[in-house]
């Protein structure tokens, strides 16, 4: 690629260099240039860095680079860096070069649990400088993602891949075990909450799609629902109104279906407390329970009179605190 098509496909201003200059690879990362290499910087220390290493050309955004400090390297200035380099990926690989596919967290969880290989299949990561270097320096030719701004820029007008496989509930044997049927298969007693059918009927849809192997016996919980049992696991013969369970979700809209769900077991009433991290405003909640640290939810599960303690929260080092300290 010349340096005038790198300008074109970037929708770029050329603020220096030869138009006829050619280069073969790109990279985000200054210290990873190598001699004649184009280079995306982000700050005045990157530029100066991967112009030590050879650099040929150097993509901006912002005015921290001044000309007359680099002449003897190509300087490109573009509007945005991560959105100028998404572009150049869309322009590189075409149409036909690779499957992109954008799904939900909860599906791209799901997805990865139950796929048996994965050797045919990149995830994109939210980083946008990994995912960059990623797709651009992968063989593979199925790209699956969850950040919805990195994916419709790659590929414009991209919609969130909704298709189902065909199933449904069998029975929803309690709050932490379901029994379901997907295909023609039905899976029993299995560790995963009614509430997350659709997500993983999502994800073996896109694994039929493509002829990725997969096994749904690998399902387990997941950081949208981590149970823990600081009794015993509830019966699903009987609720038992002793049992005591933590459950720690990175998202609000899981709480409240559980929490629902909990009042309503058998028409008995639930004790139950939601817990989410200062100024968190939570809908149909009216007074849930503020925590400022881990320190704080530890002390609450000895304090606190609940059958049912919701914690929102994206630590998963809270989980291993919760087992040492009751095991």
């Amino acid at each position: 690629m010349t340096l005038v098509e790198l300008v074109k496909a970037l929708n770029a201003e050329l603020i220096s260099g030869d138009e006829d200059d050619e280069f073969f690879r790109v990279t985000r990362y200054a210290k990873r240039v190598q001699k004649g290499d184009v280079c995306f910087v982000s700050d005045l220390e990157e530029a100066e860095e991967a112009n030590r290493n050879g650099a040929s050309a150097l993509v901006f955004s912002g005015s921290f680079i001044d000309a007359d400090d680099f002449l003897e390297i190509s300087l490109i200035k573009v509007e945005d860096l991560d959105r100028s380099s998404f572009s150049l990926l869309s322009f590189v690989i075409g149409e036909d070069d690779a499957s992109f596919e954008l799904i939900s967290p909860k599906v791209m969880t799901f997805l990865k649990m139950i796929l048996t290989r994965k050797n045919s299949i990149e995830f994109i990561p939210s980083d946008h400088k990994k995912a960059f270097e990623l797709i651009l320096n992968s063989n593979k030719r199925l790209f699956v993602g969850s950040d919805e701004s990195l994916l419709t820029t790659i590929r414009e007008k991209k919609t969130f891949f909704d298709e189902k496989a065909p199933g449904h509930i069998v029975s929803d044997d309690s709050l932490f075990r379901t029994t379901f049927k997907i295909h023609k298969y039905i899976y029993q007693y299995k560790k995963f909450s009614f509430f997350h059918l659709d997500a993983l009927r999502c994800a073996v849809a896109l694994c039929d799609k493509y002829g990725l192997p997969y096994s749904i016996d690998k399902i387990d919980y997941t950081k949208h629902f981590k149970p823990i049992f600081l009794d015993a696991e509830p019966s699903v013969q009987e609720v038992m109104k002793n049992d005591k369970v933590v459950i720690l979700s990175d998202n609000l809209e899981d709480i409240l279906k559980a929490r629902n769900y909990a009042l309503n077991i058998g028409g008995w009433m639930a004790k139950t407390v939601v817990a989410v991290p200062p100024k968190t405003k939570v809908e149909g909640i009216k007074l849930p329970l503020y925590y400022r640290s881990d320190e704080e939810i530890l002390e609450k599960i000895d304090s606190l009179n609940f059958n049912y303690l919701f914690v929102y929260t994206q630590d998963g080092a809270l989980e291993y605190a919760i087992r040492k300290m009751r095991f």
